[in-house]
């Protein structure tokens, strides 16, 4: 009795672990769809706002990532209006109708025009429909890329961007993505479109590369495409690029890679502000007296080793400070203790060893108000040096 009762409790634990995955993919899904038109809206508005900072008056609409322009009359540059547009982040692929191209026939000036409401068949119309005598000047505009997947990584964030082909591939990737980076750390712009030619084998791939390009990248682009699979990006060293190149190679893909630059004493001091820009905004938080970092600020500290990948040639101190509660030594250690696990944690987010340094400063240093009263929350922090190797 007591080995069958066991079985079953064994088969039910099972049963509710793949009801539990498989709900999670529903919501995964469920909430990518819901947020589709929310993304096809900020992408409208964002390309209308580009245009109009251009002295271009167009209106956009999207359906996923590609858009079509409307013009309330033809554009001096349309060439223009489209490049503008595509340099929109999200963009996939722009068009433009008939009524933003300069070759839509004026109507004539020695014919009047009617007052009814009915268009003149013989006179081009001024509305979104081509007119059928003349051919639609569209043979300048881009074709839409069909059938490519993109994954980019910056400064420690991800974005899913282009088509696949259904709703379990598109789960697929947002799931490796939010596992690898965090959710808080994924934007995602994908759409599904089933004319695309994406196999479920090819999608499950660049799922396993999103994964492999975070440690060793400080930025780049993975994707698929009618071509394959392609990799190419940004490495820190010359052992983080041999780790990618040889993961890729499992998926036969040969990743284009290049060395991050060395940085400027201007580019390190723009490092230095952001990093604690970051960290003012997001405090690193610690287990309550402990040293080790709080799960709450693992995705903080995904984006601050983004930002300290960015260039080589520098030295990143990782500092540490307490508030004056306490024995002025244990706030000591324990500020050197919390700075150590701050860089530790960010030599394994992919940040060489040899770039990052830590020292605490114990109760030294506190945050005061306008009367010299100490504000402990703010002393309790960790903050970043950046400089310039000699």
């Amino acid at each position: 009795m007591t080995s069958t009762a066991n079985a079953r409790a064994r088969r039910s634990r099972r049963f509710i672990a793949l009801v539990g995955g498989l709900a999670l993919i529903v919501l995964f899904v469920v909430g990518a769809l819901v947020n589709i038109p929310a993304i096809e809206r900020d992408l409208a508005s964002g390309v209308e706002n580009r245009l109009q900072a251009s002295d271009i008056t167009a209106y956009a609409d999207f359906s996923g990532q590609s858009g079509v322009l409307s013009c309330s009359q033809p554009l001096a540059d349309p060439d223009l209006a489209i490049s503008v547009a595509g340099k929109v982040r999200g963009v996939r692929s722009v068009r433009l109708d008939a009524t933003c191209m300069g070759t839509v026939e004026p109507t004539p000036s020695s014919t009047v025009a009617p007052t009814t409401s009915t268009a003149p068949t013989t006179v081009a119309p001024t509305t979104t429909v081509a007119p059928t005598t003349t051919a639609a000047a569209t043979t300048t505009v881009p074709s839409p890329i069909v059938g490519v997947t993109t994954v980019d990584l910056v400064d420690g964030h991800v974005t899913l961007g282009g088509a696949v082909a259904n709703d379990q591939q598109h789960a697929t990737l947002l799931i490796a993505a939010a596992d690898s980076a965090d959710p808080s750390n994924v934007t995602d712009l994908l759409v599904v479109d089933p004319t695309v030619a994406a196999t479920d084998d090819r999608i499950t791939q660049l799922a396993s590369l999103i994964g492999a390009m975070l440690g060793p990248l400080t930025s780049g682009q993975i994707g698929w495409s009618p071509d394959g699979l392609y990799a190419r990006g940004v490495y820190t060293d010359d052992a983080a690029r041999a780790q990618f190149e040889s993961f890729a190679s499992t998926l036969g893909v040969t990743a284009t890679l290049t060395p991050r630059p060395l940085a400027s004493t201007d580019e390190a001091a723009a490092v230095e502000v952001a990093l604690n820009d970051l960290v003012q905004a997001e405090p690193i938080l610690f287990d309550k007296g402990a040293t080790t970092v709080a799960a709450v600020s693992y995705p903080t500290l995904q984006r601050v080793a983004g930002l300290a990948k960015r260039f080589g040639g520098v030295t990143i101190q990782v500092q540490g400070h307490t508030d004056s509660e306490g024995d002025a030594g244990r706030n000591q250690t324990l500020s050197e203790q919390r700075a150590d696990a701050v860089r530790g944690a960010l030599v394994l987010l992919g940040v060489p060893a040899s770039d990052v340094t830590s020292v605490g400063f114990g109760e030294s240093q506190l945050i005061t108000d306008a009367n010299g009263k100490e504000i402990p929350e703010l002393s309790r922090r960790v903050v970043f040096g950046v400089t310039i190797n000699s």
